[in-house]
C-alpha cells in the first residue's frame, strides 16, 4: 500500500497543481473570461475567433478529467465559438465534459448544471440540402440562439440544438434531444425531447420543487 501510494503521489500533485494554476490560465490564453472562484479539473479546449466573446461569471465548475465525474467525462470541457459569436455564462454553473459550440449566440443564465458529455450548439454546421452542400459544405448552414435560464438542470448524454429555450427550472432527462422552447419549471426528456410534467407549483415566480 506505501509503494502504490509512493508512485501514485506525484501524479497526484502535478495533477492538483495544474488544476489550480495551469488550466486556469489555459482558459484565459484560450480567450475566455471567468469571474473569481472558477474551478478547472482537468485541461478544457477553448477556442474564441476573432471578435468573438466567451464571458462567464464567478464560480463556474469545468470538468474535464476523465474519472473526475462518477459518470466518466469521455472528453474534455469543448467550448468553440466563432469569430463574432458570443457565449454567455451565469454565475455557479457545472460542467462535465460539456461540448458548447457557438456561431451566432448561446446564452446560459446562472446556477445550470450540466450533466456529463452533454453538446449544446445553435448551428446546424451544414446546409440542409445536398444542393447546397455540393455548392459548398458549410455556407448557407442555418444558426439560431440558444438560451438557457437560470436553475436548468440538463441530464447527461444531453443534446441541445439551434433555436432551444429552456425556462427557468427545467430538468431535462438523460439521453433527450433538445430543439424548441420549453416552459419554466418543466421535465423534458426524449427524441425529440417533450414536457414530460411540470414542476413548478403556483405563480411562475415561486421555487421550483425537485425530486
Amino acid at each position: 500500500m506505501r509503494i502504490t501510494t509512493l508512485v501514485r503521489a506525484p501524479r497526484t500533485a502535478v495533477e492538483v497543481a495544474c488544476d489550480a494554476i495551469l488550466w486556469p490560465f489555459w482558459v484565459r490564453l484560450g480567450g475566455a473570461r471567468f469571474g473569481p472562484g472558477l474551478r478547472v479539473v482537468g485541461r478544457p479546449v477553448v477556442r474564441v475567433g476573432a471578435g468573438g466573446v466567451l464571458a462567464g461569471g464567478s464560480r463556474v465548475s469545468l470538468v474535464s478529467r476523465r474519472f473526475a465525474n462518477p459518470l466518466v467525462v469521455s472528453r474534455p470541457c469543448t467550448f468553440t465559438v466563432s469569430s463574432g459569436g458570443r457565449l454567455e455564462i451565469g454565475s455557479e454553473c457545472g460542467f462535465s465534459g460539456t461540448v458548447i459550440v457557438v456561431r451566432e449566440r448561446v446564452s446560459i443564465a446562472s446556477r445550470v448544471l450540466v450533466g456529463a458529455n452533454s453538446t449544446i450548439v445553435d448551428t446546424d454546421f451544414h446546409p440542409l440540402t445536398a444542393e447546397a452542400r455540393r455548392e459548398h459544405p458549410t455556407r448557407g448552414a442555418r444558426t439560431a440562439p440558444v438560451v438557457i435560464e437560470d436553475d436548468v438542470f440538463i441530464g447527461t448524454n444531453v443534446i441541445v440544438l439551434k433555436g432551444s429555450h429552456l425556462g427557468r427550472g427545467c430538468v431535462v432527462g438523460a439521453g433527450s434531444v433538445v430543439s424548441g422552447t420549453f416552459p419554466p419549471g418543466s421535465i423534458v426528456a426524449g427524441n425529440p425531447a417533450r414536457v414530460v410534467r411540470p414542476l413548478v407549483q403556483g405563480s411562475i415566480g415561486e421555487s421550483v420543487e425537485r425530486e
